[in-house]
């Protein structure tokens, strides 16, 4: 099989195991280890610092050529700490692999980006990341599906174990993936990248100051952050606020993250379909879109009475979340770089890690004194106020 398919194979497999760490993490430290709501937001935040720390001090100078080396590294380290949750007993030894976790996921998350922009002929580049964010949402639900039936029969401690499996079994598919395509890589880079200057500049791993200056990268920026914070927050509380709100049990919370990320997987089939089209002209427009259907996600949210309603909310936010990454991604594809890739896919799947920082830290505080639901009414007036800038922005060329 070619390296692509091992590619799309470790990022359904990993972006599952992320996905439930940063939502069964909440519930074990609030439940299991009896901690109460401003732990739960310490946690996310820890998880969050230690993924953005490394990836701006590691992973945004990697060299492309290396970077399939480094998935392989990060899915052994991934493995070891999930096995270290499963076997914790108190809050401090908890927090340690919850670094642990985050320090792996820094360097392998934004690096299966890049192997699918290195990986892809130009002809299908777009496609193959429209896949890559299907792959994102296949495991958005088969991920908390398979963690529901679990749960059924088993205590949430046990959750850690199949994403011990997840990490191993993805770490032989990483393998293949630096076996399949080391030679074709070199080869790719040596093409975009021809003459002495070039080849010299490409090897320090692509500029940040070049992407600073890249009016279409900083675009990409402004609303990816927007959304992550907004995001993270319902990762972090929006599991403790069904179970303290409507009082339901720990398999049905994950069941309901399932509606929301089956919404979020038809969207994308929908985007794959309109981007084999070569339908997908203006995506600034799209993202201003799913800016406001977010807003008003969060407002239903504020004024859900019964589990159903919010359910209908988290549907509704599933929307937003399968556009905003993958029109990111074309636009990051249309306006940086080769030698840049790196940098920038780093530097852009780090913006979730500020959003796990500003939103769950700073408002699982507000949420414990007040309510969670306060949280979602500041949540729905930020992004409120984000979709105006960004408007403003867009009209007087700021960026």
């Amino acid at each position: 099989m070619p390296a692509i398919i091992f590619v799309f194979f470790v990022i359904l497999l990993q972006r599952a195991n992320t996905n439930l760490i940063q939502s069964v993490n909440p519930l074990f430290v609030r439940y299991v280890l009896d901690k109460n709501l401003f732990y739960v937001g310490i946690t996310t935040a820890v998880y969050a610092v230690s993924t953005l720390s490394v990836r701006y001090l590691i992973s945004i100078r990697i060299k492309p050529q290396a970077v399939s080396k480094f998935v392989i590294a990060g899915l052994l380290l991934f493995s070891v700490a999930i096995l270290g949750y499963f076997f914790s007993t108190d809050y401090a030894e908890f927090l340690i692999f919850v670094v642990i976790s985050g320090f792996a996921t820094a360097i392998i998350m934004p690096f299966l980006l890049s192997l699918v922009h290195l990986v892809s002929d130009k002809a299908v580049i777009e496609k193959n990341l429209t896949i890559y964010s299907l792959m994102l949402s296949l495991a958005l639900v088969f991920g908390p599906l398979l963690s529901s039936a679990l749960l059924t029969v088993l205590p949430i401690r046990w959750i850690y174990i199949m994403l011990c499996m997840f990490g191993v079994t993805a770490f032989f598919f990483a393998v293949k993936i630096h076996l399949k395509s080391k030679d074709a890589i070199k080869e790719k880079l040596a093409d975009k990248n021809s003459g002495k200057n070039a080849s010299r500049k490409a090897g320090k791993g692509g500029s940040v100051s070049s992407l600073l200056k890249n009016r279409g990268f900083l675009e990409v920026i402004f609303y990816n952050t927007t959304f992550s914070i907004a995001f993270a927050t319902i990762v972090a509380l929006g599991g403790v606020f069904a179970r303290d709100n409507f009082h339901i049990k720990y398999f049905e919370i994950t069941l309901l993250f399932s509606l929301f990320f089956i919404s979020s997987l038809i969207t994308r089939l929908v985007l794959l379909y309109f981007t084999k089209k070569g339908n997908i002209k203006n995506k600034t427009k799209i993202l201003n879109i799913s800016i406001l259907i977010s807003i008003l996600s969060f407002a239903l949210m504020v004024f859900s009475k019964d589990i159903g309603f919010y359910a209908l909310s988290l549907i509704i936010f599933g929307i937003p979340h399968a556009l905003i990454f993958p029109i990111g991604t074309m636009r990051i594809s249309e306006t940086v770089d080769m030698k840049d890739m790196v940098a920038a896919n780093t530097i852009y799947q780090s913006n979730f890690d500020l959003g796990g920082i500003i939103g769950p830290f700073f408002l699982s505080y507000l949420g414990g004194v007040y309510s969670i639901r306060l949280v979602f009414a500041i949540i729905a007036v930020f992004l409120s106020a984000a979709f105006i800038v960004g408007k403003y922005i867009k009209g007087n060329k700021m960026i």
